[in-house]
């Protein structure tokens, strides 16, 4: 099962950097300046990405038409029409936000209480995260939106590969969802492709 796979991976190099970190003395102030280099490092490298992915998407501007039923709460389950560009720049926006707002509660932990820790384990997770995401999968590795990666996409709940919860399999539990390419007219008449929602 994949997604078990991913979340004994997860918490193997949690686990592992916690003690290495006790077992270095990393937690050692000494140690803070190297760390928080790395940390920006790691966090600059990701943003960077994310805005290579970005710049992709524009540039291949995937007009193909994509309407599924809307999963977040509180939607009434309304239809999402949209396309696959939209789509795809709707989830760069959110793990550019995800990836900050993560940034700054990590920078206060550590400038505020002195942890060590957050910025060792932020250094490393999230740069595994991002190359099982879908978005990375699909324009930096190339692979075909099928599958796991087929559109749209469901967030994975933790507990999902040891429970069968929705989110373990999501090629399984996504929203049903319709795609067929959008003519050159329907392209031009949609204007800037505003996304749309509509009740069911």
């Amino acid at each position: 099962m994949p997604g078990m796979q991913d979340q004994i991976m997860q918490l193997a190099v949690i686990f592992g950097t916690m003690h290495l970190v006790k077992k270095a003395g990393l937690e050692s102030p000494e140690y803070a300046p190297l760390i928080r280099v790395m940390y920006g490092t790691a966090t600059a490298v990701i943003l960077a990405l994310t805005f290579y992915i970005k710049s992709v998407v524009q540039k291949g501007n995937d007009t193909t038409a994509l309407e599924y039923d809307d999963p977040a709460p509180g939607s009434q389950q309304g239809r999402v029409v949209t396309t696959v560009a939209k789509y795809d720049l709707g989830e760069v926006a959110k793990l550019q936000k995800s990836t900050m707002f993560t940034t700054a509660i990590v920078l206060f932990m550590h400038f505020k209480f002195g942890y060590i820790q957050p910025l060792i384990l932020q250094s490393l997770l999230p740069l595994l995260n991002l190359y099982k995401n879908q978005l990375f999968q699909i324009h930096l590795l190339g692979k075909p939106a099928t599958d796991s990666l087929k559109r749209p996409w469901v967030a994975e709940n933790p507990f999902a590969a040891l429970t069968g919860a929705v989110g373990g399999d999501s090629a399984a539990t996504a929203p049903a969802a319709t795609a067929a390419p959008v003519s050159d007219g329907d392209a031009e008449s949609s204007g800037s492709e505003i996304e749309t929602r509509k009740d069911k």
